[in-house]
């Protein structure tokens, strides 16, 4: 018996030999799906119909795709990090935006009140001017029979949301003696300019020990208030000393631009990056990222990523660990690892681990350390050749779908980054943006500037190409056979000899064609292209050989 017969189909490793393949392993597979054994085509996309937000629109462009609900999604020609709040309950259901307007931008926050418009207000409050005068009011009868207790006061903007900021600054020459038949009069410098949605205004004073305590809201308009609180009903001590706003857009106070990358951690705060600098907000308090909370990281970061046990810091250079479960007691440690980030949008939360586009190929990232998922099936001149930096990257079903763009072509690969022989196969389309929707497990993709629900359709057209086969002794094979699941409509079967093509052949049902004589060859490929499912191929010399094991 001379020839071969495929009854399990494999995807393709570039990096071996075509000579060298395992026997169901391919040169070429597009748009194959190949995990029942047999070879089958993926399904095609299909049509999602979505309602873009006021301001938006899906656009051959377009790089972010977020669904804020059903009736509202986000689309966007930027590169948008997006976040749902991290409250319990939040009856804004608001949601955290960073990378709008890239470094000339601001992080932003949005409610359901006003998504619908497109608004968004700027994430973090800003720091009040110090006051413009503090008056003592009244004078004393009490001179000889009490102490003065010494007051400073300082005063917090708070937003429509209930967002409270940072204080103003407590001036030594604005304390003041007070006696206890005495007021004081505060003048609040004129209210900040800017894209914020602020409320009221709250104002502090210290109590006998040093510590500054609620003393009234005041309306943003009112310019003056009286203090004629009494020691004894003062409020609760300034929750917000230490809460600043994120990074932003003022060079000035921000040299390396503004905050970046955002992601939701567990514990209930969030985390972002600007150059060096890893950014943690207040939990639950996501407006508010303090000063003592920031991380610098060796290398400009350029994503972050959640992991079990902490947060991923990907670097132009080496990553690094960050661990702990409270904002305030954040440790860092550097990874020994020359796996660099080299396309931030390939950055894909795989559930137990993280993969994302290195120089050397698709790393995947545990808690326990890094590794190539993909060395051994394409060299590191092969992966080159797909542009990594370009490669945007999903999750589905335990795959990873990625997508790049290498001035050639646009197209697409599916990588089951659980391994074995169907690990990696081609797409022939290209996506430029999408979300995983878990709620209702479907993955929404922009192809051609239109959103599409992966895998929903008809079947695609496949191509799938043999190994190398190569015979001790010259042949003509005389006969081959394709067995499908059905012939309609009907697969192309191609045969190859010596690199050459020999004969092309639509296969209608399961009998036996003939193949052309007048050569002999030691070296054979098949290719089978179709959108139908295919259990087994035979190519042998004689019909007298087919079905021989």
């Amino acid at each position: 018996m001379t020839g071969f017969k495929l009854q399990t189909f494999s995807g393709k490793a570039p990096r071996i030999s075509a000579r060298l393949l395992p026997e169901d392993m391919a040169q070429e597979a597009i748009n194959t799906r190949l995990d029942s054994g047999r070879l089958d085509p993926w399904a095609d996309n299909s049509s999602a119909s979505i309602t873009p937000v006021a301001s938006y629109s899906i656009t051959a462009g377009t790089k972010t795709l977020f669904k804020y609900s059903d009736s509202a999604w986000i689309g966007s020609n930027e590169d948008l990090d997006i976040v749902r709040s991290p409250i319990a309950e939040d009856q804004h259901e608001r949601i955290y935006v960073t990378g709008i307007g890239g470094s000339s931008g601001y992080p932003r926050m949005s409610t359901s009140a006003i998504i619908g418009n497109g608004t968004y207000y700027k994430l973090g409050i800003p720091d009040p001017d110090p006051f413009d005068s503090v008056t003592l009011v009244g004078t004393t009868s009490n001179g000889d029979t009490e102490t003065p207790i010494t007051r400073g006061y300082v005063f917090t903007y708070v937003s429509y949301y209930g967002e409270e900021g940072a204080p103003s600054n407590s001036l030594v020459s604005q304390l003041v003696d007070v006696y206890s038949d005495q007021s004081v009069t505060v003048n609040f410098p004129s209210n900040p300019s800017g894209n914020h949605n602020l409320l009221k205004k709250r104002l502090y004073r210290t109590d006998p020990n040093g510590t500054f305590r609620f003393v009234a809201d005041v309306a943003l308009a009112t310019d003056t208030f009286n203090d004629t609180v009494s020691d004894s009903n003062l409020g609760e001590a300034i929750p917000s000393a230490s809460w600043t706003a994120p990074p932003d857009e003022v060079s000035a106070e921000h040299k390396d631009g503004p905050l970046l990358g955002l992601v939701s951690m567990p514990n209930g705060f969030l985390a972002g990056f600007a150059g060096q600098t890893v950014c943690f907000s207040e939990a639950f308090q996501p407006h508010a990222f303090p000063d003592a909370y920031k991380l610098t990281i060796k290398s400009d970061v350029v994503a972050l990523a959640p992991l079990n046990t902490g947060l991923l810091v990907l670097t132009k250079e080496k990553p690094a660990l960050i661990q702990g479960l409270d904002p305030s007691s954040m440790s860092m440690i550097e990874i020994d690892s020359t796996l660099s980030c080299v396309s931030k949008r390939s950055v894909v939360d795989m559930g137990e681990y993280v993969m994302y586009a290195s120089p050397d190929g698709l790393v995947m990232a545990r808690d326990n350390g890094l590794s190539v998922a993909t060395e051994s099936i394409l060299s590191r001149d092969q992966w080159q050749e797909l542009s990594p930096s370009s490669l945007i990257g999903f999750h589905w079903e335990g795959y990873y779908l990625g997508f790049y763009a290498n001035g050639t072509e646009s197209k697409g690969f599916i990588f089951d980054p659980r391994g074995g022989k169907n690990s990696y196969v081609k797409l022939d389309f290209h996506a430029t943006a999408g979300f995983n929707d878990l709620e209702n497990d479907e993955l929404y993709l922009v192809v051609g500037g239109s959103v599409v629900k992966f895998a929903g359709g008809a079947n695609l057209a496949m191509t799938w190409k043999s190994k190398k086969f190569y015979t001790q002794r010259p042949i003509n094979p005389g006969v081959a056979k394709l067995e499908c699941e059905s012939y309609s409509p009907a697969p192309t079967f191609k045969l190859f000899a010596d690199g050459s093509l020999k004969h092309t052949q639509s296969v209608t049902s399961s009998s036996l064609f003939r193949l052309p004589g007048g050569y002999k060859s030691h070296e054979f490929e098949i290719q089978i292209e179709g959108s139908v499912a295919v259990n087994e191929v035979c190519v042998y010399e004689s019909a007298g050989e087919i079905g021989v094991a």
